[in-house]
């Protein structure tokens, strides 16, 4: 049982189980594991580290599941074996990279955020970055994190199979998009983003070998159009970004057909502890910057507003790092 001030200490010892994993995958120890079987002083000999330091590392690394110990050799857990061997199909190491780096550089930041604000940072614009991450991790993450259940959740819907014209709106790497239009036999996509992130698109568009069926819209989502005579408009994570989320869904809704289907995926954050805390603390970072928290029924009350007839809305544990809110809405 925890007493007093104990949950507060032990909050300190996430950051050493995050570091531990961290050190693991810069050291990419678990492609050695995998390649074959690893005594310690193999090991030791193969990474050219420290013997105690690395027998204290590969300790922690069994301590949280990530390797366990068999007949005096190392081995990958499952779990290891699925996401962080580097060069793997199902490879995640980068995302969880450049989410520690992220965060690391955001608690850096906090304290003069919180003196000073951080209105500048939400009024700014990075296309470049986004398409660096959109080339690190983000195509990592949509792949094997999130496209089978974007696929899944859009086959469901009984309008699908006469869909024939797909936008993914502000589609980061593109591999969304892709994955519904590749799930599809007949349906055309089109993928937008700022320019600089496109160039990375296209990349992924010809890995795909999609050419025929997806094309690129380049533009600013408040400020260019983004086209028309969509039978689907997909829409992940950017509603924090924008300066007027009325406006945009007002385009989208004159973007759609008739019984058009637009569907959003963003994180919420309400105010019952109980349900809320983890998204509130994946959405700090982005809090603290000026970005725009959304609310338990704000965009079903701007998807009502802006005329979408029927709004199924519920939330989802299936994607990664904290609940997510998913509004289906017809036009």
């Amino acid at each position: 049982m925890e007493n007093g001030i104990d949950r507060y200490l032990k909050m300190l010892l996430e950051q050493n189980k995050t570091e531990v994993l961290g050190i693991a995958l810069k050291f990419k120890i678990f492609n050695y594991l995998e390649k074959q079987e690893m005594s310690l002083a193999l090991l030791v000999k193969e990474l050219n580290t420290d013997f105690k330091n690395t027998k204290t590392l590969l300790e922690a690394m069994e301590m949280i599941d990530l390797i366990y110990k068999e007949d005096g050799f190392f081995k990958n857990s499952e779990i290891s074996k699925s996401y962080f061997i580097k060069g793997s199909s199902t490879y995640c190491g980068d995302v969880f990279l450049h989410r520690q780096e992220m965060l690391n550089y955001g608690r850096k930041a906090m304290v003069k955020l919180v003196q000073d604000g951080g209105q500048d940072i939400a009024n700014s614009k990075s296309p470049k970055k986004w398409a660096t991450a959109s080339r690190r991790f983000l195509k990592q993450e949509q792949k094997n994190l999130i496209s089978k259940e974007a696929v899944s959740l859009v086959q469901s819907l009984k309008e699908f199979p006469k869909m024939t014209k797909i936008l993914d709106l502000g589609c980061a790497s593109g591999i969304l998009g892709l994955e519904i239009v590749k799930s599809h036999p007949s349906a055309k996509g089109v993928l937008f983003d700022f320019p600089d992130v496109t160039e990375v698109v296209l990349e992924h568009i010809q890995e795909y070998e999609l050419q025929e069926r997806v094309s690129i819209l380049c533009g600013d989502i408040q400020e260019d159009d983004i086209g028309s005579g969509y039978d689907l408009i997909w829409c992940s994570n950017i509603f924090y970004f924008l300066e007027n989320k009325e406006e945009v869904i007002e385009k989208i809704y004159k973007a759609l057909n008739p019984n058009g289907i637009f569907i959003s995926v963003h994180v919420e954050v309400g105010e019952e502890k109980s349900s809320y805390e983890d998204s509130f603390f994946y959405f700090l970072g982005l809090n603290f910057q000026g970005r725009d928290i959304l609310k338990p029924m704000d965009l079903t009350n701007i998807l009502e507003e802006k005329g979408f007839k029927s709004i199924n809305a519920y939330t989802t544990s299936k994607l990664p790092m904290t609940p997510t809110q998913i509004q289906i809405a017809k036009k």
